[in-house]
C-alpha cells in the first residue's frame, strides 16, 4: 500500500501571473512579454483522464510488490483539469492538487506536483496521445508510458 501512500498530490504552484497593467507590476514586467496558454501548450495537452500501460523500474521490484504493480495498472488514472490534477487506483481516491509545468520546450517538460505522483520527473509527449516519465523519486523510480483513457 506503500505506492497508494505515493499518490497523495499535494497543492504546488509558482505565482500567479501578473498583468503588465496592473499598478503591482514593476518596470521588469513591463519589459517581458506576456506569457499567454497557446492551444499547443503542455498544460492544455494534459487535460483528460491517462491511465499508465507501460512501467520500467530502475531497481527490481519485491517479489511482494508485483501483485500490487498488477492491480494498479489496471486502476490506476491520473485527471487533468486545468491546473488541478488527481489521482485514482480503485477505491483509492486523492483530492485534486494544483500542479504547474516547468522547463517546457517543444514536447519535453518537467511535471511539478510537490510531494505528489511524478513531483519533479521529465515528461515528454511521445504522441498527442501518449506521454513519457521518467522519475527518479525515492518511491517508483523508473519510466512510465501513459495513453489517454478511451471512455
Amino acid at each position: 500500500m506503500a505506492f497508494a501512500a505515493s499518490l497523495v498530490l499535494t497543492a504546488c504552484s509558482g505565482p500567479e501571473p501578473r498583468d503588465p497593467s496592473s499598478p503591482a507590476a514593476t518596470d521588469a514586467d513591463a519589459g517581458s512579454p506576456p506569457r499567454a496558454v497557446s492551444p499547443a501548450s503542455i498544460q492544455v495537452r494534459l487535460q483528460g483522464t491517462w491511465e499508465i500501460v507501460r512501467y520500467t523500474s530502475e531497481r527490481p521490484i519485491p517479489d511482494d510488490a508485483m501483485s500490487l504493480m498488477g492491480d494498479l495498472f489496471d486502476s490506476l488514472r491520473l485527471r487533468f483539469e486545468g491546473d488541478a490534477v488527481s489521482a485514482r487506483a480503485g477505491r483509492q481516491a486523492e483530492e485534486s492538487a494544483r500542479f504547474t509545468i516547468a522547463d517546457e520546450r517543444g514536447d519535453a517538460f518537467r511535471l511539478v506536483a510537490k510531494g505528489g505522483l511524478f513531483d519533479g520527473a521529465k515528461c515528454r509527449f511521445v504522441d498527442a496521445d501518449t506521454w513519457e516519465v521518467t522519475d527518479h523519486g525515492p518511491t517508483w523510480p523508473g519510466v512510465s508510458l501513459l495513453k489517454r483513457a478511451r471512455r
